[in-house]
């Protein structure tokens, strides 16, 4: 099987660990991480498929709740836009404008 070349810096000491460890399970280190690390990523994968409906249903929750506090603005009507572009006319007319 075709292999592909990572690397990653560590800390001297956490190296001299992972080389520790390794002698200790008996293979190489290369081998060694690999097994630990294919080992995080299937158990992260499995929690994630074990929770996916669960996950599915605090995001709809979330979105049926934000939609419920922060509906969506009624259109101006251009009337109304009038009006308020006015206010903030005044408002801001008060303000000295910069170069």
């Amino acid at each position: 099987m075709a292999k592909t070349r990572m690397t990653f810096t560590i800390d001297p000491a956490d190296a001299e660990r992972l080389r520790r460890a390794a002698q200790q399970a008996g293979v190489t280190v290369s081998a060694y991480i690999e097994r630990r690390v294919l080992d995080s990523v299937e158990q992260d994968e499995a929690i994630r498929k074990t929770f996916a409906d669960a996950d599915a249903a605090t995001n709809a929750a979330y979105v049926a709740a934000d939609a419920a506090i922060w509906p969506d603005p009624e259109p101006l009507s251009s009337e109304r836009k009038a009006e308020l572009d006015a206010v903030l006319d005044r408002f801001f007319d008060k303000f000295p404008r910069g170069a």
